[in-house]
């Protein structure tokens, strides 16, 4: 005896096909076959109504059926060095959401930002076929990023290729750190460190401490120093800020910090409080990225805060409408408790 489904909802129903979608948006077959391939010519009102009833009903294209018909696969690749960092993670999220938004899949990666990584993982994501790859690349090197963009389109998040001329997805990491740390002045601190990886880094890395001290030269103030780290995550700050404590308790003038990433400026924030130090009362605590963590650290973390929605919205709009890539990404800084306030006086060495 067969039993049919009581519930399109339940999960042994019967899949859901072009058709189904078709009723439940008004709309013929061909109109939802025309959005799922993305074709142009379809209302932004119309695409928009099939792309809910896409939703609502859990529809999966035949992605074997579709590269047939159109020469597509309605799958792109995203490449980045580290998913489970935050700001990496979220970035994730809302390209994923993105291109969901649009019928498309997304086959996801992690290089750890090792240029042999890079290239074995854009070799394992192009034999699937995708129709492009968003790729934030810390070891290509320019000959590098010639053959892929020879093998499938492509779509660049970061700094790693600035001033070569190849566009990129990136927000002014300069600028940003030069107005977070003018923040820090603007407290009262006069000797700010800067804690993060300092060598062979990441071209972002390096424009961030390049900011960091130009916004020293401009409120004529000295650099603290650079703590270094080994990477920079949590674990990182944590150690690199347990040893700052007890330079700290035995006389050395640090009044803030300015971390590379929210990673290491939470770690930094649990080893000060570990060391008998205050955050921001006697050190104040500035990060990078705005990841959700910080949010809700005690304190809650200062940090830069890239406009992430508008990074994903262009690095999918190069890929999929060759769109160009132009112009910094917006930034904004959010001043929280890790860094309000005059610090305190009279701190003990």
């Amino acid at each position: 005896m067969v039993v049919e489904p009581t519930s399109p909802a339940e999960p042994w129903s019967a899949v859901v096909t072009q058709m189904d979608v078709a009723r439940k948006a008004g709309v013929s077959r061909r109109t939802v076959s025309n959005v799922v391939t993305d074709f142009p010519y379809v209302s932004t009102e119309v695409r928009e109504r099939v792309q809910r009833a896409i939703a609502e009903l859990g529809y999966v294209p035949d992605r074997a059926a579709q590269r047939m018909r159109t020469g597509r696969s309605g799958v792109i690749a995203l490449l980045v060095p580290e998913v489970g960092v935050g700001y990496f993670g979220e970035m994730g999220d809302l390209i994923i959401e993105a291109a969901a938004a649009r019928g498309m899949g997304t086959i996801v990666g992690q290089t750890r930002g090792s240029r042999i990584r890079e290239l074995q993982e854009i070799d394992r994501v192009l034999a699937l076929q995708p129709d492009g790859l968003i790729l934030s690349p810390l070891g290509l090197t320019p000959e590098d990023l010639v053959a892929v963009r020879n093998r499938c389109p492509v779509s660049l998040i970061g700094e790693h290729f600035l001033g070569s001329g190849e566009p990129a997805v990136a927000i002014d990491n300069f600028a940003a750190a030069r107005e977070l740390v003018s923040h820090l002045l603007s407290t009262g601190r006069r000797r700010i460190a800067f804690l993060g990886v300092t060598d062979d880094v990441p071209r972002f890395m390096s424009l961030r401490h390049d900011g960091y001290l130009a916004a020293l030269r401009d409120g004529g103030a000295e650099p603290a120093g650079d703590v270094r780290t080994e990477a920079h995550e949590y674990i990182d700050g944590f150690t690199s800020g347990t040893r700052l404590a007890a330079r700290i308790r035995a006389g050395a003038e640090i009044d803030a910090v300015f971390c590379i990433t929210d990673e290491l400026a939470i770690g930094l924030i649990r080893a000060l409080h570990d060391g008998g130090l205050s955050v921001p009362g006697d050190v104040a605590v500035a990060g990078f990225d705005d990841i959700p963590e910080g949010r809700y650290a005690t304190p809650r973390l200062t940090t830069v805060a890239p406009d992430k929605e508008e990074i994903a919205r262009r690095a999918l709009g190069a890929l999929l409408d060759e769109a160009s890539p132009t112009g910094p990404i917006q930034y904004r800084l959010s001043i929280r408790e890790s860094t309000a306030g005059q610090r305190r006086m009279g701190t003990t060495a």
